[in-house]
């Protein structure tokens, strides 16, 4: 099986493949026809199966994995820190797009990550709904921090009124199409319905864990935590070593910091969290390892919710 490996970036995207002990490399535009491109590119080198490799580096890389997937190519989206990891091993001292393809190939050559499936339509549309709810909410923050640090006259108040309204305007549209889609595909609904059960997970945290969360590629609740990076990392060595342990944040960030605000909620509504937060602060935990363990709760909890049917956690609504 021939190798690809892709260094992905906002306008373009760099490929290195491996065929019969040779390496080629050419750069494609990351849009539709660089997607074309690519495809028309390996079939006049002759490829046949091809295992193709990409980190998940923001929204850059989705596009192209899909179509790649589409192609007919076996497609592996990995965490970027374990490609740095791997090119450190490897004692690379150049950074450069054309290097990183390179190293990516080289990865997915000996390593042989999983392979990555597209989540379905439907699952895709709530994520670009809740992306873009989110790229509202920063500019609702943004306009509002500005108003406050500048001396506002009469005119500029009017102005600033009006863009605060339209953002509100648009988030109350987005949100109502995030309810539309999944009242359409009614299993999308049946799971988030299934999650505001959970004392602490409201609409928009419940749609974010349906997006985001690939409970078909995780082996337990304890995956999911160390998918969304909420396991902890212990750091000591003999005796010289021996630092406090913390949350490894070697995973999904987005869905870390959308579960922040669920915890402090289940913290005091949720009788089952409530009295697990309260042990951690009779031991002496500090608010934020409190905070953390209930974020951790929640997406266990939540995960068994999804997968086992006859789950129904105490504490529930």
């Amino acid at each position: 099986m021939d190798v690809l490996g892709i260094d992905v970036s906002k306008g373009e995207f760099h490929a290195c493949l491996l065929q019969r002990g040779k390496s080629l490399a050419k750069t494609f535009a990351n849009d539709a026809k660089g997607y074309k491109q690519i495809l028309t590119w390996l079939k006049k080198h002759g490829c046949g199966k091809v295992h193709s490799c990409m980190e998940a580096t923001g929204a850059y890389w989705l596009g192209l994995a899909c179509a790649l997937y589409n192609g007919g190519l076996a497609v592996s989206v990995v965490n970027p820190s374990r490609i740095a990891l791997f090119s450190r091993s490897q004692l690379r001292r150049t950074k450069t797009d054309r290097v990183d393809a390179a190293i990516i190939a080289d990865f997915c050559a000996t390593q042989r990550p999983v392979l990555w499936a597209p989540p379905a339509p439907e699952t895709l549309e709530l994520r670009g709904l809740l992306t873009y709810r989110d790229q509202l909410i920063g500019q609702r923050t943004a306009i509002r921090q500005i108003a406050d640090q500048v001396q506002v006259g009469v005119d500029l108040r009017k102005i600033h009124k009006a863009q605060i309204t339209a953002l509100n305007v648009a988030v109350a549209a987005v949100e109502k199409s995030m309810k539309a889609l999944l009242k359409k595909h009614s299993d999308l609904g049946e799971r988030a319905d299934r999650l505001k059960g959970i004392k602490g997970i409201g609409f928009l945290t419940a749609a974010a864990i349906v997006a985001k969360l690939p409970v078909e590629r995780l082996h337990g609740a304890k995956a999911a935590a160390a998918y969304v990076g909420l396991t902890p990392r212990e750091r000591q060595s003999g005796t010289s070593i021996n630092g406090r342990p913390r949350i490894c944040k070697t995973g999904n960030a987005e869905l870390r910091r959308d579960l922040y605000m669920p915890a402090l909620v289940a913290i005091r509504h949720n009788p089952l969290l409530k009295s697990f937060a309260e042990r951690l602060g009779q031991r002496g935990k500090p608010p934020k390892v409190i905070i953390v363990a209930v974020m951790r709760k929640l997406i266990t909890l939540a995960f068994r919710v999804l997968t086992e049917r006859d789950f129904h956690p105490a504490g529930a609504a």
